[in-house]
Protein backbone atom coordinates (compact mmCIF):
# COMPACT_ATOMS: atom_id res chain seq x y z
CA UNK A 1 0.00 0.00 0.00
CA UNK A 2 2.83 2.38 0.81
CA UNK A 3 4.33 1.98 -2.72
CA UNK A 4 1.08 3.00 -4.34
CA UNK A 5 1.09 6.50 -2.81
CA UNK A 6 4.83 7.27 -3.08
CA UNK A 7 5.40 7.48 -6.84
CA UNK A 8 5.45 11.01 -8.31
CA UNK A 9 2.22 12.15 -9.89
CA UNK A 10 1.82 13.95 -13.18
CA UNK A 11 0.11 17.31 -13.39
CA UNK A 12 -3.46 17.09 -14.63
CA UNK A 13 -4.31 18.27 -18.13
CA UNK A 14 -2.47 18.35 -21.39
CA UNK A 15 1.28 18.98 -21.54
CA UNK A 16 2.40 22.44 -22.64
CA UNK A 17 3.31 23.06 -26.26
CA UNK A 18 7.05 22.84 -26.92
CA UNK A 19 8.90 26.14 -26.57
CA UNK A 20 10.33 25.89 -30.12
CA UNK A 21 6.81 25.70 -31.56
CA UNK A 22 5.63 28.62 -29.41
CA UNK A 23 8.56 30.76 -30.59
CA UNK A 24 7.88 29.85 -34.23
CA UNK A 25 4.17 30.73 -33.95
CA UNK A 26 4.93 34.11 -32.33
CA UNK A 27 7.62 34.84 -34.91
CA UNK A 28 5.21 34.12 -37.76
CA UNK A 29 2.54 36.33 -36.16
CA UNK A 30 4.93 39.27 -35.76
CA UNK A 31 6.48 38.93 -39.22
CA UNK A 32 3.09 38.67 -40.96
CA UNK A 33 0.62 41.04 -39.29
CA UNK A 34 -2.12 40.23 -41.79
CA UNK A 35 -2.20 36.53 -40.94
CA UNK A 36 -4.80 35.15 -38.57
CA UNK A 37 -4.41 32.03 -36.45
CA UNK A 38 -5.82 29.77 -39.20
CA UNK A 39 -3.24 31.00 -41.74
CA UNK A 40 -0.42 30.50 -39.23
CA UNK A 41 -1.80 27.01 -38.53
CA UNK A 42 -1.77 26.32 -42.27
CA UNK A 43 1.89 27.33 -42.58
CA UNK A 44 3.16 25.21 -39.68
CA UNK A 45 3.24 21.79 -41.46
CA UNK A 46 5.89 23.18 -43.84
CA UNK A 47 8.60 23.25 -41.13
CA UNK A 48 7.19 19.98 -39.75
CA UNK A 49 5.01 21.12 -36.84
CA UNK A 50 1.56 19.67 -36.22
CA UNK A 51 -0.71 21.80 -34.09
CA UNK A 52 -4.42 22.45 -33.80
CA UNK A 53 -5.76 25.89 -34.80
CA UNK A 54 -7.09 26.36 -31.27
CA UNK A 55 -3.57 25.84 -29.89
CA UNK A 56 -2.21 28.53 -32.19
CA UNK A 57 -5.03 30.82 -31.04
CA UNK A 58 -4.19 30.09 -27.39
CA UNK A 59 -0.47 30.80 -27.93
CA UNK A 60 -1.28 34.16 -29.52
CA UNK A 61 -3.76 35.00 -26.77
CA UNK A 62 -1.26 34.21 -23.99
CA UNK A 63 1.35 36.40 -25.70
CA UNK A 64 -1.11 39.31 -25.90
CA UNK A 65 -1.29 39.28 -29.70
CA UNK A 66 -4.68 39.56 -31.36
CA UNK A 67 -5.38 36.23 -33.08
CA UNK A 68 -7.15 37.89 -36.01
CA UNK A 69 -5.77 40.24 -38.69
CA UNK A 70 -6.80 43.20 -36.52
CA UNK A 71 -3.20 43.51 -35.41
CA UNK A 72 -1.76 46.89 -36.17
CA UNK A 73 0.27 46.65 -39.31
CA UNK A 74 2.05 49.17 -41.39
CA UNK A 75 0.19 52.42 -41.96
CA UNK A 76 -0.61 53.52 -45.49
CA UNK A 77 1.83 56.43 -45.20
CA UNK A 78 4.66 54.16 -44.01
CA UNK A 79 3.92 51.71 -46.84
CA UNK A 80 4.11 54.45 -49.47
CA UNK A 81 7.36 55.81 -48.03
CA UNK A 82 8.90 52.34 -48.08
CA UNK A 83 7.72 51.58 -51.63
CA UNK A 84 8.19 55.05 -53.18
CA UNK A 85 11.34 54.01 -55.05
CA UNK A 86 9.41 51.41 -57.02
CA UNK A 87 6.17 53.31 -57.68
CA UNK A 88 5.72 55.12 -60.98
CA UNK A 89 2.94 57.48 -61.94
CA UNK A 90 1.98 57.24 -65.61
CA UNK A 91 -0.08 59.61 -67.71
CA UNK A 92 -1.02 59.48 -71.39
CA UNK A 93 -2.31 62.68 -72.98
CA UNK A 94 -2.20 64.68 -76.21
CA UNK A 95 -1.02 68.19 -76.99
CA UNK A 96 -2.40 70.27 -79.87
CA UNK A 97 0.30 72.50 -81.36
CA UNK A 98 0.00 75.90 -83.00
CA UNK A 99 0.48 74.26 -86.43
CA UNK A 100 -2.62 72.08 -85.88
CA UNK A 101 -0.58 68.97 -85.17
CA UNK A 102 -1.42 66.59 -82.35
CA UNK A 103 1.34 65.04 -80.27
CA UNK A 104 0.62 62.05 -78.08
CA UNK A 105 2.64 62.00 -74.86
CA UNK A 106 3.30 59.13 -72.48
CA UNK A 107 4.74 60.58 -69.26
CA UNK A 108 6.31 58.76 -66.31
CA UNK A 109 7.05 60.21 -62.89
CA UNK A 110 9.10 58.41 -60.26
CA UNK A 111 7.53 58.89 -56.82
CA UNK A 112 10.75 58.34 -54.88
CA UNK A 113 12.56 61.29 -56.45
CA UNK A 114 9.56 63.17 -57.93
CA UNK A 115 11.45 63.57 -61.18
CA UNK A 116 10.38 62.97 -64.72
CA UNK A 117 12.40 61.29 -67.48
CA UNK A 118 13.96 64.54 -68.76
CA UNK A 119 15.44 65.32 -65.36
CA UNK A 120 16.82 61.79 -65.02
CA UNK A 121 18.39 61.92 -68.51
CA UNK A 122 20.31 65.13 -67.75
CA UNK A 123 22.24 63.65 -64.82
Amino acid sequence: MRRRWTYPRRKPGRPRTAQAIRVRVLEMARDNPGWGYRRIHGELPGPGYTLAPSTVWQILKEAGIDPAPRRSGQTWRAFLQAQAKTILAVDFFHVDTVFLRRWHVLFFLEHGTRRGPAEVARE
